[in-house]
């Protein structure tokens, strides 16, 4: 008998209506941090590929305790966000298949199944529809797709079976204080060229933590990451991080973030937005905007020297936010400028186009409606 090998397509969708939905009269009223009503689940094996996807009632993963992603890590994941418009009428992504492209490098990385893109933007679209009843005018819930190795088999291999997993949860708007960050401690790295840290792996989060905490109990927001013994710059806990310097050559802001090529940095969706926004507004004014290695070093010489400008950090779920304070791994605290208020006039920018995008105040090619949400 001839077997068929599938790739993973969105046709024949099984939806299973859940027996007791969630019941609110305000949003309000919800957990912040409660999940959604549907999972949508795909099963794939080696032999026979991606098998019929399924949206049905959220609940507990049945997994043999011998799985490859208990013993040996292989998953990755992805954090999006479906956003309502102020009005209630659009429910839209925001570039939903850079990060589906995203998680097939961070696949690739541990040697999962890929992904179809446009199935998965498909499947994705239809989980939106169901749970958009949850998004608020004005808000958003924040979605996280994910492919683990499921095969029951002690031993390191790539994995011959896997799922595809798409789950959501409500989530606060992170419109804290601005952040303060300390550097990482010399005996810890996040990442290493030649490692993982442009995939996102479940691996390169959990060993951060250790750090993170320390952080957290001496008052400062998130562990700025170095790399080597130079210190360079890397990111801001799980976000990718910018500094603003004045040249000394030119006198010209210079917005810097640390390059992807070298592979220790999260390609993130939101760090691509803000570069191509910067360099189009900015760049006629004599702005440079690089993606370049700079050290912590070079950071505080430029607040000794009064060209330090601002620093702000972005991701998906801390968006744009701006930094006050950043301790060196000597224990100096450098107070970093902010021009109107609690932010930079960069950040300032960003965090306001960013946001008329995605909640649908102007049209622009990088919102993607989902049609069918109600």
């Amino acid at each position: 008998m001839t077997v068929t090998y599938s790739e993973l397509s969105a046709k024949g969708l099984v939806i299973e209506k859940h027996p007791n939905p969630t019941q609110f009269e305000n949003h309000s009223d919800l957990p912040s941090s409660r999940a959604t009503d549907y999972l949508l689940e795909v099963t794939w094996t080696i032999d026979q590929g991606w098998g019929t996807p399924s949206l049905h009632p959220y609940g507990p993963l049945s997994l043999d305790p011998a799985s490859s992603v208990l013993h040996y890590a292989t998953t990755c994941f992805e954090g999006m966000k479906a956003y309502r418009s102020f009005d209630g009428k659009k429910v839209t992504l925001f570039r939903p298949l850079d990060n589906i492209n995203r998680l097939n490098d961070s696949c690739a990385r541990a040697s999962l199944p890929q992904l179809e893109p446009n199935a998965a933007l498909a499947l994705l679209e239809k989980f939106v529809e169901m749970e958009a009843r949850f998004i608020a005018p004005g808000s958003f819930i924040y979605l996280r797709p994910m492919v683990m190795g499921t095969n029951a088999h002690l031993g390191l291999t790539t994995p011959t079976e896997a799922k595809f997993l798409i789950m959501a949860s409500m989530m606060p708007k992170l419109n804290a204080a601005p952040l303060k960050l300390c550097s990482s401690p010399p005996d810890q790295i996040r990442a290493w060229k030649g490692g993982f840290g442009y995939a996102k792996l479940g691996a390169n989060y959990g060993p951060t933590l250790k750090a993170n905490n320390e952080a957290i109990k001496n008052g400062f927001s998130q562990v700025l990451w170095l790399m080597g013994e130079e210190g360079i710059v890397t990111e801001a806990g799980g976000a990718n991080f910018f500094a603003v310097i004045k040249n000394e050559k030119t006198g010209k802001d210079e917005i810097m973030t640390c390059p992807l090529t070298t592979g220790v940095i999260l390609p993130g969706v939101t760090r691509r937005s803000v570069l191509e926004l910067l360099r189009n507004k900015y760049t006629s004014e004599g702005v440079e905007v690089n993606e370049k290695e700079f050290t912590i070093s070079d950071i505080e010489k430029a607040s000794d020297e009064g060209r330090l400008v601002e620093a702000f950090a972005v991701g998906t779920a801390y968006f744009i936010a701006p930094v006050q304070t950043i301790r060196t791994p000597a224990g100096k605290d450098i107070s970093v400028p902010m021009s109107i208020g609690t932010s930079g006039d960069y950040a300032h920018y960003i965090k306001e186009t960013l946001s008329q995008i995605m909640w649908s105040k102007v049209e622009h090619p990088w919102s993607h409606p989902v049609a069918s949400a109600q």
